[in-house]
């Protein structure tokens, strides 16, 4: 009898293990197939299936319906989201993006790239009376969304066509983008100018404006939006907007490499 509970144990322990072996590939890759991740783990794939079904069912993963691949869920980011603390990329960028609501009276966001998508995980509103609400937590398609443009413009190829794998994409409004090929071009523009918009593309009625945070080692960890009425945003407003967004991402930059700048 005390054999049998310790080879389940066995079984168990190795189950775990090679769970967390597929959680942790997603550092390095968007997304895995199931045959990926039978030869990561040097198992049958129909045990890998089995374990990120699993997974999937937990909300550690979730599946793209054109591949069959998968990617990082929202449990997973929702754990990564409870250590930003530790992190500092929260705590840091806190006191800046206030600092920047004050300056261009309105909303602000923090904002994470999580696979196809991006989460606010910070949200200042504005002052104004009329304004774009508090979005922490929201969780939107990234190429619908200033903020995730921007975000994505930080990827490779490679990893862009492995995200969207299809040549048509899902819209929120009339006005997003609907096709992959378009996206891409648009990306490559974002690239050049450092800075990404959104014109009702997400919300009728709401446009953004979006600069990227940069970690001490140059590596785009995050997305400063402001948000903002259609109507208060025009080309000279974009301007401004972007010259003190990216003076807060700066300030964000110094904070995340001394702790004592913030």
């Amino acid at each position: 009898m005390a054999q049998g509970r310790d080879r389940r144990r066995e079984r168990t322990v190795s189950s775990v293990d090679n769970a967390l072996v597929l959680l942790l590939a997603f550092k390095d890759r968007p997304s895995i197939a199931v045959k990926e991740g039978a030869e990561l783990l040097g198992v049958a794939p129909s045990t890998a299936h089995r374990l990120l079904a699993t997974l999937h069912s937990h909300g550690f993963v979730t599946q793209e319906p054109g591949t069959r691949r998968y990617r990082a869920g929202s449990a997973l980011l929702d754990v990564a989201l409870g250590a930003l603390g530790s992190l500092d990329v929260l705590r840091a960028a806190r006191p800046h993006l206030e600092q920047l609501r004050d300056e261009v009276r309105e909303t602000v966001n923090l904002i994470l790239l999580d696979g196809s998508h991006i989460r606010f995980i910070d949200s200042i509103e504005g002052p104004e009376l009329v304004r774009v609400s508090n979005r922490t937590g929201t969780v939107l398609p990234a190429h619908c969304t200033a903020g995730g443009k921007i975000l994505l413009a930080g990827l490779s190829s490679t990893q862009l066509r492995l995200l969207y794998p299809m040549r048509r994409l899902s819209g929120l409004t009339p006005r997003s983008t609907t096709e992959r090929s378009a996206l891409f071009r648009e990306l490559e523009e974002i690239r050049l100018q450092g800075y990404a918009t959104n014109f009702e593309e997400s919300m009728v009625g709401v446009s953004a404006v979006a600069v990227p945070i940069m970690d001490p080692r140059g590596r785009m960890v995050a997305s400063i939006g402001i948000s903002a009425p259609s109507a208060r945003i025009d080309d000279e407003r974009v301007r401004s907007i972007v010259a003190a967004g990216r003076r807060s991402a700066a300030t964000v930059t110094v904070a995340l490499r001394d702790p004592g700048k913030r």
